[in-house]
């Protein structure tokens, strides 16, 4: 759709927020009062913190809840199903740039082969309001390198870029356009200073990233399968398998199944988040476990990060950059950290010309 530059003066977004609050629920960063920022059911626009740098915990659980209730169904005379699913409208209002890639990531994943009816359900009723990132990123991020920030061409409902008393609001897709028509009224024209503004603000991300990742060395030699085991053997061997990482990306889309018997006598099929370096995630119902090292678990995870097969069937590669893996883990197996690795113990294993191109 043709991009339009509209202006919200910062005056009027508590008014804009309360009226789109009367349709749907709004979803947005909230300041504890410990100081930290989360995302959460805003029950006031005032409730929006938006000057929050990046928040630890993704927001990707409001479209894949944590645990969540699929159906309800009975085996007496014959089986019947219902449904429990019922999301309602929600607006996730704030969210980063590299969020809204990761929630298109897993999209693209619960929509083919098999169409997820629960996470399409959740997107269907999310209207995604992007907020640019234009203050220096935290050290650990790298979106840049992974073209999902800090701001974004394509995949947002609706995007603003602060430019100080007043967001840059642009529209992406019918969805957003929906959301924004009962309140267009509170729009200005954008002008061609604001333009620059906001054109200056991307000129100048490259120089504010501390951390770079050069994931497209890690596609060739993990698309190849030319990383030796004992490579992946020496990274499992510090991983603490505390799922910290998988719980953290917004990529990840791990989650296992359950039945729980109700009082009454039905069962409830739920699902709840997992994680591929848990030895249990792969184990099949004969004891056999596919991957039973730590090693060959890590080496999973990074298959499925980077390998050129993933990428041909989920559109990119899997990461987008956050750095919350590099936060979140203690031995250092954040994807960028283990793409260095790889690279640097690679270089034993090159014949002499490959070494002499690899450098």
């Amino acid at each position: 759709m043709k991009k339009d530059y509209s202006i919200l003066k910062k005056s009027d977004v508590p008014a804009f927020f309360a009226s789109l609050a009367n349709e749907m629920q709004l979803i947005g960063p909230k300041q504890l009062f410990s100081g930290d920022v989360t995302f959460d059911v805003i029950q006031s626009h005032k409730d929006i913190y938006w000057d929050y740098g990046h928040v630890v915990y993704p927001p990707k659980r409001f479209l894949l809840p944590h645990f969540e209730d699929m159906f309800r169904y009975t085996c007496d005379q014959e089986i019947k199903i219902e449904p429990t699913c019922n999301p309602q409208p929600q607006a996730i209002v704030g969210i980063r740039s590299c969020d809204v890639a990761a929630i298109r990531f897993q999209e693209n994943f619960f929509s083919y082969p098999i169409v997820d009816p629960y996470y399409k359900e959740h997107l269907n009723n999310t209207v995604l309001f992007n907020l640019v990132c234009n203050t220096p990123p935290k050290k650990e991020c790298f979106c840049i390198c992974c073209d999902s920030g800090p701001w974004l061409e394509s995949g947002f409902d609706v995007q603003l870029t602060d430019l100080g008393d007043r967001f840059l609001y642009e529209v992406g897709s019918d969805k957003g356009e929906k959301a924004t028509e009962p309140r267009a009224y509170m729009l200005l024209p954008a002008t061609p200073a604001d333009i620059e503004a906001r054109r200056q603000i991307e000129l100048q991300a490259d120089s504010r990233f501390q951390t770079v990742s050069y994931v497209a060395k890690a596609i060739n030699f993990i698309s190849a399968d030319e990383v030796p085991a004992k490579i992946w053997e020496d990274l499992g061997s510090t991983c603490f398998r505390c799922g910290a990482c998988t719980n953290l990306c917004p990529v990840c889309t791990c989650f296992t199944v359950d039945d729980r018997e109700e009082s009454d006598g039905t069962f409830t099929r739920c699902r709840s988040w997992d994680s591929c370096q848990y030895a249990g995630f792969t184990r099949e119902a004969s004891g056999h476990n596919p991957r039973p090292t730590f090693g060959s678990r890590v080496a999973r995870r990074f298959y499925h990060k980077t390998s050129y097969q993933y990428i041909i069937r989920d559109g990119r590669h899997g990461c987008v950059g956050c750095g919350r893996c590099i936060t979140a883990c203690l031995t250092k197996l954040g994807l960028p950290d283990v793409v260095k690795r790889i690279r640097r113990e690679m270089h034993e294993f090159l014949p002499p010309k490959e070494k002499a191109a690899e450098v």
